[in-house]
């Protein structure tokens, strides 16, 4: 899926031999499919992997790619370069910005995907974003909050005024929109 230089694999090595061993590298794309798509690597923790990731291995690592990038992210690279005395990963993705229809074969498939490209990226700016738990039989959708979102003062409001109501306009058979999140404010929550 995505080719990462030699080099690379040894500088990513490299960063997480410094972690938790059960810390791995999530690549994914803010805004995918506009004109404002960028890639992102960061750091996953075994908490936070779910069904929604598919595990690619390498030799000394694994990396993670939310299954509704994918098709956003195939046949990108990943290159070690040397600016000056740093070093940077430089990810290129010649699909990121296409607009990829998707045939989506269940209900639940446009939800994660409409969350993905109209919310998430709003939810990024404040270094957090939602997850689809799922939905249920009485059409509603269960999200938890992460990141930056996961006790924010706003929360409450961010739910109801922009991630409900925008869900709510799309897909008129759902009835609403729970957060399932055990909210604690932290450091990383975003105020």
């Amino acid at each position: 899926m995505i080719k990462i230089s030699k080099n690379a694999q040894k500088y990513i090595h490299k960063l997480l031999s410094k972690k938790d061993k059960h810390t791995h590298i999530k690549i994914f794309v803010t805004n995918p499919g506009t004109e404002k798509a960028e890639c992102n690597i960061e750091y996953l923790y075994k908490k936070n992997i779910n069904n929604k990731y598919k595990k690619f291995k390498y030799k000394k690592f694994n990396v993670y790619i939310q299954k509704s990038h994918l098709a956003f992210l195939q046949d990108s690279e990943i290159k070690l370069v040397q600016n000056n005395l740093n070093f940077e990963l430089i990810l290129r993705s010649p699909y990121i910005k296409k607009n990829i229809q998707k045939n989506f074969t269940s209900f639940e498939e446009k939800i994660n995907y409409f969350i993905e490209i109209n919310i998430n990226p709003l939810l990024y700016s404040h270094g957090g974003k939602i997850i689809l738990i799922k939905v249920n039989k009485k059409k509603e959708v269960i999200i938890q909050f992460q990141g930056g979102c996961n006790g924010c003062s706003m929360v409450d409001s961010t739910l109801k005024n922009m991630i409900e109501k925008r869900l709510l306009e799309r897909f008129p058979d759902l009835t609403a929109v729970c957060d399932v999140t055990n909210h604690k404010p932290s450091l990383y929550s975003y105020y």
